[in-house]
């Protein structure tokens, strides 16, 4: 759709298909024209919510064109002509048609999206007719964002925001140019965007910055509801100076909600396979948080987590598997404090690893596992104590050593649903039959939905039994499998609270936009 259809009041209706979710050419005109004016917002706001970024740009010009009345009442709408979305590589028709916009969108909050395509030759030119375009309505941008334009572009549109205010602002993101992958080497983010300096943006709630530092946002705007970062600038080599970091972000943010934190994730250092956790890390609580995504390394996740007390979290999550790894060691944390008593899913990970003894690699492997198991599985029983809430729990590559350390799961955890075991050993199914008979005997215990066994059978793992495996498959959903893998894997996250993986329409670098609790 070319910026003159824009402009124009006169066009003739338009009969069109396909991607307005029906097929509009197959009805009555006289049917169309007596369409109600709510029904027509429900039709028209569903097929927007089915739409691809491409089909919103173009849509609101599309149902205008249906008939006379669709097109009354899309100009009337102000609400259809709010989004300003600058994805294309030919600026001129886009300022046309987004001028006609902002008229028809009247006093409707905006949202406005800038993304790098307009830049292509990092073009400055371009860059500032867009701002002299949105600026005189920035006391009605909703939402702001800037997805991986040059450097010198984003300081440029971010230095034109240092003296204004913008009243209705709620959402903001920035995005810097690198496409970042999971191991590359950290960048030097020197380009410092300082939005609303001398202004105010005192309804901003949701905030993400990729690959920008981050440090004036957070101090800035101190009623964040949602923080999403991406960031290598994370405090210092050390896990105490990315602890301290998470510290200030989150002393600064007393009302955060949802914090995602995806960093440095290089393979050097971090990666200890029996490590021990550093109990003098200083502690803080945080009063409103229910969701914490944290995708570091194992080591500055583990120093992290180890340091807050987080009473309302419903939900610690990872990037790439939908529950973020506490591992063995976290156990004395869990269990003597009990920071995380809101928790509805758990995920608790060993180093067994089913090998056979037999070679001095793996029996070295064997005891070093074994000690680490000894150190750490008593403190099992107390950290499961203090999980009221829990619906699901998984373990991965854990020792029950003979089904001792199993029972526990008979006595704690009451709300519990969901039990994976991924590749663990040290029991049988029996031992696990008797433990979910004995839930299911004990008053205020809900009864085990769902039983998931993933292990290779050629390996070391759980012994199945014909006769609990058949218990098992008349008494709940059950399965054994020898597929183990994360992307694949339906966890109780996703099939029941529907909370899915950090990829959103806008940008693979960055967190998911859900809302809030």
């Amino acid at each position: 759709m070319d910026a003159i259809e824009a402009l124009s009041e006169e066009d003739p209706p338009m009969s069109t298909s396909g991607d307005t979710g029906f097929n509009v050419r197959s009805q009555p005109d006289s049917m169309l024209s007596n369409v109600p004016y709510d029904i027509f917002l429900l039709i028209a706001f569903s097929c927007w919510n089915d739409g691809t970024d491409k089909y919103h740009s173009n849509f609101p010009i599309t149902a205008s064109h249906v008939c006379r009345t669709w097109r009354q009442y899309a100009l009337e709408t102000g609400a259809f002509w709010a989004i300003i979305e600058f994805r294309q590589a030919r600026i001129h028709p886009a300022m046309m048609k987004y001028r006609v916009w902002l008229e028809r969108a009247r006093d409707s909050p905006l949202d406005i999206f800038i993304g790098p395509h307009p830049f292509k030759n990092t073009s400055v030119k371009h860059a500032k007719a867009i701002m002299r375009l949105i600026m005189p309505h920035v006391s009605r941008w909703r939402s702001f964002r800037v997805d991986r334009v040059p450097k010198k572009i984003a300081r440029l549109i971010f230095d034109r925001l240092r003296d204004v205010s913008a009243p209705m602002l709620e959402i903001l993101k920035a995005v810097g140019e690198r496409a970042r992958r999971p191991y590359q080497e950290p960048p030097t983010a020197t380009c410092k965007l300082k939005p609303f300096v001398h202004g105010e943006a005192s309804n901003l709630t949701e905030l993400t910055v990729v690959d920008f530092p981050h440090d004036y946002f957070v101090t800035r705007f101190t009623g964040l509801q949602v923080l999403r970062l991406t960031t290598f600038d994370l405090g210092g080599a050390e896990p105490l100076e990315k602890v301290k970091s998470i510290h200030r972000i989150l002393v600064s943010l007393p009302n955060l909600c949802v914090f995602q934190i995806d960093g440095d994730r290089s393979r050097h250092g971090g990666h200890l396979v029996f490590p021990e956790l550093d109990r003098s890390l200083p502690r803080i609580s945080h009063p409103s948080l229910t969701e914490l995504w944290i995708y570091l390394r194992d080591a500055d996740r583990d120093a992290i987590l180890s340091s807050l007390d987080l009473p309302r979290v419903r939900y610690v999550i990872s990037q790439l598997q939908l529950e973020t790894t506490f591992r063995l060691h976290l156990l004395p944390y869990l269990s003597e404090d009990h920071p995380f008593s809101n928790l509805a899913s758990l995920r608790l990970a060993g180093r067994y690893s089913g090998r056979a003894t037999g070679n001095v690699i793996d029996d070295h492997w064997n005891n070093a596992s074994n000690h680490w198991n000894e150190v750490n599985m008593p403190y099992l029983e107390g950290a499961l104590s203090g999980l009221p809430l829990l619906k699901a729990l998984t373990f991965e590559q854990v020792d029950f050593g003979g089904g001792k350390w199993l029972t526990c799961l008979g006595t704690t955890c009451p709300c519990l649903q969901w039990l994976t075991f991924s590749q663990c050993g040290g029991c049988t199914l029996e031992q696990i039959r008797v433990i979910v008979e004995t839930r299911q005997e004990t008053h205020g215990f809900n009864p085990l939905v769902r039983l998931v066994i993933e292990q290779r059978s050629s390996s070391n793992f759980i012994e199945i039994d014909e006769g609990s495996d058949e218990w098992f498959k008349r008494s709940l959903r059950y399965e054994v499998t020898t597929s183990v893998g994360d992307f694949k894997r339906k966890t109780y996250l996703s099939t029941v609270e529907g909370i899915k993986p950090m990829i959103s329409r806008y940008s693979r670098l960055m967190g998911v936009s859900r809302p809030l609790p």
